[in-house]
């Protein structure tokens, strides 16, 4: 049910007008954990995603799943139904962002930030500023009451707002992180580099 609540989230927030900015946070020790969790890769992986989306890597047991609500974003999941990872974009057109405001994965940081922040269900919501393949990132962190997990990655590459959203246990969170920021890149071979 919570995942609804992420891809519910992410629809609306193509739709919404420009809201009041929230504040984010420096995380200091993203770089590291990534490194630390890197070494925790799975050895048998996947390669998922698309051209409008950008790729990453997943364990392999992985497969698709299909959101009853139809988003048309790239889902999979390990079978649970509680760890999701999703991928999506946003075009300035696809958030029916007006031409008078900036849109840039700042923008869409904050508006994703605003719309949960008055969700009954959040327990604890901060912000932090990652890298994922290279490129700055914001990473909203949300712990729903029920201890579920939603953080999204927040990031942009051209003229296109890229997001990578996994829901779930800490446990997987730690393994997935390495995935989300070292393996995505748009061609589907692997990171971009600098």
């Amino acid at each position: 049910m919570k995942h609804k609540l992420l891809v519910t989230s992410l629809t609306i927030l193509s739709t919404c007008t420009l809201m009041a900015c929230s504040h984010t946070t420096q995380k200091d020790t993203a770089a590291s954990s990534t490194k630390e969790s890197s070494s925790k890769v799975e050895k048998q992986t996947s390669r998922i995603g698309n051209a409008d989306y950008g790729y990453i890597d997943i364990p392999s047991k992985w497969f698709k799943f299909t959101d009853i609500d139809g988003t048309e974003a790239v889902q999979y999941t390990d079978g649970s139904g509680y760890n999701i990872v999703t991928l999506n974009s946003f075009t300035r057109e696809k958030a029916k962002v007006p031409a008078d405001i900036e849109f840039n994965a700042e923008f869409l940081a904050k508006k994703l930030a605003v719309m949960w922040q008055d969700n009954q269900d959040v327990d604890k919501m901060t912000g932090a500023r990652t890298k994922v393949a290279g490129l700055d990132a914001y990473q909203l962190q949300i712990v729903m009451k029920s201890g579920q997990y939603l953080i999204t990655w927040i990031f942009q590459k051209g003229e296109k707002v890229y997001t990578i959203s996994f829901e779930g246990d800490a446990e997987t969170l730690k393994t997935f992180i390495p995935y989300i920021e070292n393996t995505w890149s748009l061609d589907g071979t692997g990171a971009v580099t600098d």
